[in-house]
């Protein structure tokens, strides 16, 4: 009769890094960590824990990769250039202008050129592949990708023009 195995789930160890050892900064545009005695990381990314309830404490360090290198329990007890470079690159994580109006909108070899009217103001920005670049977050409520990484939200895709609206449902 054969036996049945298990296997037991990996690992996971949290890592809290010291605030007072490490140093984020960017190197010939890119980010970088290095842990004083330990290491240094290239193309780190950061992100919030609890981004709504605690927007300065835990944040997540990871490596170009996208795997954790560590935690950082509270923003403010880490070195001031560190501590603003990080900020910066958290507001530039979590910078989401909500499209209001569509200006216009041209389909154009693959690609979608969008003028939009934000809460931040008026932009232009390009998305290719709008199929791949473009979530539904809810029954109306949509984030769009652009060629450059920035994100967009549409809080009602009822709000918007027929032509913007017939554009995205033929690419949901």
């Amino acid at each position: 009769m054969p036996t049945a195995t298990t296997t037991e789930p990996a690992a996971f160890e949290l890592r809290i890094l010291d605030p007072h050892t490490l140093r984020v900064f960017r190197e010939s545009g890119v980010p970088r960590l290095t842990i004083e005695g330990d290491r240094s990381w290239i193309k780190v990314t950061v992100a919030r824990a609890f981004p709504l309830s605690n927007p300065d404490e835990f944040i997540g360090v990871l490596d170009g990769a996208g795997k954790d290198i560590g935690l950082i329990e509270q923003l403010s007890q880490v070195e001031h250039h560190s501590r603003e470079f990080i900020a910066q690159e958290l507001e530039r994580r979590y910078f989401v202008p909500v499209i209001e109006r569509v200006l216009s909108v041209k389909e154009e070899y693959g690609t979608v050129i969008w003028r939009v009217e934000t809460d931040k103001g008026e932009i232009e920005f390009t998305v290719r592949n709008l199929r791949d670049n473009i979530a539904e977050l809810s029954a109306t409520r949509l984030m769009i990708t652009d060629v450059d990484g920035n994100r967009f939200e549409i809080p009602d895709l009822g709000r918007l023009d027929v032509k913007a609206q017939g554009v995205i449902m033929r690419n949901l």
